[in-house]
């Protein structure tokens, strides 16, 4: 298991949404960089990063210098979601120190550019699948376009995506901690990588995710329980698996 801690970016500070809710946003920094300096000296291995303003204009509008920025000083691995729409997207985004690029809405509006990516950048390519009521949402969760979740997983393992991070939309910046026996249910169904995201709340969850290894759930983003400190990265991080 390991730590995977979140920076959801809206014009340029580090934010939190309640159920992605764009309306319901807090802000907790003004300078995402001194973020990516604390979870170095933390020793955090990988950071999860959402450019919430690509998701929320389908990438008519982004943070994308800035991503470049945390990344190059980033000594962790970096992830970045968020409003990919393209494979120049992907491209793009890959080109300067970030290291996988999530994809959830690509595969289902543009599936001729998905084709393209996994075509070339397939091992470096993470399924972003958001639940909600059993379907996924899509575009920063404005769209439902009734595709049942563990289907995507299959076709997403299909075509080569080994690694998927799950969010529970209905606990995602709630605080109410995970569901364990879902995160179960999908690893199991779909032998694929699961990373945990939404509801995290306290040590607890991280150790029910941890106990979840076996299954093949294989880490878990921390959101607004790091911000709001219900939960302490220092102690998570000593529970990650060497």
């Amino acid at each position: 298991m390991i730590i995977i801690p979140a920076i959801d970016i809206i014009d340029g500070k580090v934010v939190r949404l309640k159920k992605g809710k764009k309306d319901d946003v807090t802000v907790y920094s003004d300078n995402p960089i001194e973020m990516i300096e604390y979870f170095n000296d933390l020793g955090i291995r990988r950071v999860h990063i959402v450019d919430l303003d690509a998701a929320f204009t389908a990438g008519k509008k982004n943070n994308r210098k800035l991503i470049w920025e945390m990344a190059k000083i980033s000594k962790s691995m970096i992830e970045v979601g968020g409003g990919v729409r393209r494979f120049e997207d992907v491209e793009e985004i890959l080109c300067c120190y970030v290291n996988k690029v999530i994809l959830g809405t690509m595969p289902v509006k543009e599936p001729e550019e998905f084709e393209r990516a996994v075509s070339v950048f397939k091992d470096k390519l993470i399924a972003g699948v958001d639940v909600e009521n059993g379907y996924v949402k899509i575009s920063g969760w404005q769209e439902n376009p009734k595709i049942e979740y563990i289907s995507f997983l299959l076709m997403m393992r299909d075509k080569g995506i080994k690694e998927a991070i799950i969010t529970d939309i209905t606990r995602d910046g709630m605080l109410k901690g995970i569901d364990a026996e879902f995160y179960k249910d999908i690893a199991l169904k779909t032998d694929m990588d699961i990373i945990v995201s939404g509801g995290v709340r306290d040590i607890n969850d991280i150790k029910k995710v941890k106990e979840l290894g076996k299954f093949g759930v294989v880490g878990v983003i921390i959101g607004r329980a790091f911000y709001e400190k219900t939960i302490s990265l220092e102690e998570a991080v000593r529970l990650q698996d060497d």
